[in-house]
């Protein structure tokens, strides 16, 4: 184990501060005034309210750092509560580099306690045990903002406050973030602890874990605590012996021993009030929520015939720029388009996610002309003006000529109808007469040629029977979700089986997540932004699937929330990987069974 220390630097000062804030009447405490260089002719004016065990008690630290040395001197006073009551210590000074400092006021609010508390809150103080312990060190998470747009960013930080030593810590649970979708920030390696006062008490606080939160729905949100243990070595007192010189030592100040004491951490929950955008949203709102800008261009104006041409859309900006679905295209018919490429350029810090997204439409041209593809348009919500914004691009030409060896069709000109026979126009005279013989059965009385005759008519048939049910599943958007659900999962876990092979972790759980709550979706027929544990779950019992597939499913989402910040190897990647695999399996198996 590895005891964690700190080194604190601050400006030069003097401040006050308490071991306990409040106290209860007769407890003791000590009271610390520091001072960041050296300094002299240290003078208080008493402590009429309280009773003074000890003190001033005078230490004195310095330190090299690359060659340069800082002083810090402090003066201690261990102290006894007399009455209850608000009571304010100032005009404490001392004199530093020739000018006399004084420290800032500090109130102490004494509270009634039991009768028996003078004798007992000695060795309560000293053990530094129960529920004493709680208060000195503890977690804690905040957030830059409290109330915020769907969508819209929040930095949420946890936060170790200790004024203890501590040997070692870890965290044992994560929060699920329901609600929201999560980007973990960067950490330095080890902790850099700096010092805070709450209510006079001066702790070391160190920032253990920073996230970018975007909130998927409106509502007040809550973020569920964070859960840890560390291992705090505290001071205790050694027992009494007859000795007169062991009882000398034995004294509270002299005393003290060392002990190790495992306490348990947890972090109170944090609620967020997320709004929904005023008005109503563009129709070419695609989730962006920020501030943005937009460009579309095409990689070539003239092309050939089953020649791809490529279609760049490329939004930048700051907002969740992750969550930003392609923008809708309008393509002529006979301009064949694949599912876009998208490729992220952006990066993540305590400020927000900023950089691009951009989306490659590979177009596939069959026929001769000049196509003309309107204006692609892309819309947000904009923060800072607090509405809606929607930006357009260009229209595009695209001129596509045939291609060589392709069988590309054209529009008819007069010149293509006139057909020219030369050579054929006069035969020449027969001399004598022909001998006719019949060869046997005709070819137009003969079943093939009923059968070749009557083929187009089926087929048209077939084609005009496939057509219609094509086009009711493309406007039963849902069904047609539902029909790709396991294939767009197979997908999402083909990306995740690349991330396993690179070892790459944040990256393997995000897809697997991504998976899971993407066939989620797409098989329920209900929006990402629209899907909670509790939503999940009930649709999934509406059509039929057990409590043993659901509980799984969501122990399965949970665990990949939690492993993307938790230490693993790729022992237990490959194992999550297989799990996922037999659990959207088991699903399908169920829905057919159902």
């Amino acid at each position: 184990m590895v005891v964690l220390f700190c080194n604190l630097v601050a400006a030069q000062s003097f401040t006050a501060s308490i071991t306990k804030n409040p106290v209860e009447v007769g407890e003791q405490f000590q009271l610390t005034f520091s001072l960041n260089t050296s300094g002299s002719n240290f003078n208080t004016p008493g402590f009429p309210d309280f009773s003074v065990l000890s003190g001033p008690n005078q230490s004195t630290s310095m330190q090299f750092v690359n060659g340069s040395m800082s002083q810090s001197t402090s003066f201690s006073y261990y102290l006894a509560a007399n009455k209850p009551g608000n009571f304010i210590i100032q005009g404490v000074s001392i004199e530093a580099k020739g000018k006399r400092i004084t420290a800032a006021p500090i109130t102490i609010e004494v509270v009634k306690g039991n009768a028996n508390a003078g004798s007992n809150n000695q060795a309560q103080n000293n053990n530094q045990q129960g529920a004493d312990l709680s208060k000195s060190v503890f977690l804690k998470a905040t957030t830059n903002k409290t109330n915020v747009f769907q969508g819209e960013a929040v930095l949420l930080t946890y936060k170790l406050y200790t004024k203890i030593a501590l040997v070692n810590y870890s965290i044992s649970k994560m929060p699920a973030m329901d609600g929201f979708w999560s980007q973990v920030l960067p950490m330095p390696k080890e902790l850099q602890f700096r010092q805070e006062s709450i209510n006079g008490v001066n702790y070391n606080v160190a920032e253990i874990k920073k996230m970018m939160l975007f909130p998927q729905r409106s509502g007040t949100l809550k973020i569920d605590p964070m859960e840890g243990e560390c291992i705090a070595r505290i001071q205790v007192q050694r027992g009494r012996s007859n000795d007169p010189w062991s009882q000398f030592f034995n004294d509270p100040f002299f005393g003290m021993g060392q002990q190790d004491v495992q306490q348990e951490l947890k972090s109170e929950p944090v609620s967020i009030i997320v709004k929904e955008p005023s008005g109503t949203a563009p129709e070419a709102y695609t989730g962006a929520v920020g501030n943005f800008t937009f460009e579309a261009f095409l990689d070539k104006p003239e092309t050939k015939t089953n020649e791809a041409v490529t279609l760049k859309v490329k939004v930048s900006g700051k907002g969740n720029l992750k969550l930003i679905d392609p923008p809708k295209t309008n393509l002529p018919p006979d301009i064949e388009a694949y599912d876009p490429k998208t490729a992220d350029n952006f990066e993540v810090t305590a400020a927000g996610v900023s950089g691009s997204r951009t989306f490659e439409y590979l177009l596939l041209p069959r026929n001769v002309g000049e196509y003309k593809i309107p204006p692609i348009q892309f819309a947000y919500f904009d923060l800072s003006k607090r509405d809606w914004v929607t930006l357009s691009s260009k229209e595009f030409v695209l001129k596509v000529t045939q291609g060589a060896g392709a069988e590309a069709t054209t529009t008819p000109t007069s010149k293509q109808t006139d057909l020219q026979l030369l050579g054929k126009d006069i035969r020449f005279i027969k001399t004598r007469s022909q001998d006719w013989q019949k060869e046997g059965p005709h070819f137009f009385t003969s079943i093939l040629f009923f059968s070749l005759l009557l083929a187009p008519v089926f087929l048209l048939l077939a084609f005009l029977f496939y057509y219609s049910k094509n086009k009711e599943l493309q406007g039963n958007l849902v069904l047609m979700r539902s029909r790709k659900a396991t294939q767009m999962a197979k997908k999402r876990l083909k990306a995740a089986k690349i991330c396993l092979e690179k070892k790459d972790k944040e990256h393997f759980y995000d897809e697997i997540f991504k998976a899971l709550w993407g066939y989620t979706s797409d098989r329920l027929g209900i929006p990402v932004s629209a899907l909670s544990k509790e939503t999940a779950a009930a649709a999934w019992a509406l059509k039929g699937i057990g409590d043993e597939h659901i509980q799984q499913l969501m122990a399965t989402i949970d665990r990949c929330e939690f492993a993307r910040f938790a230490p693993g190897g790729s022992g237990e990647m490959q194992q999550q990987y297989d799990e996922t695999m037999s659990l959207i399996s088991n699903l399908e198996t169920a829905l057919k069974g159902s």
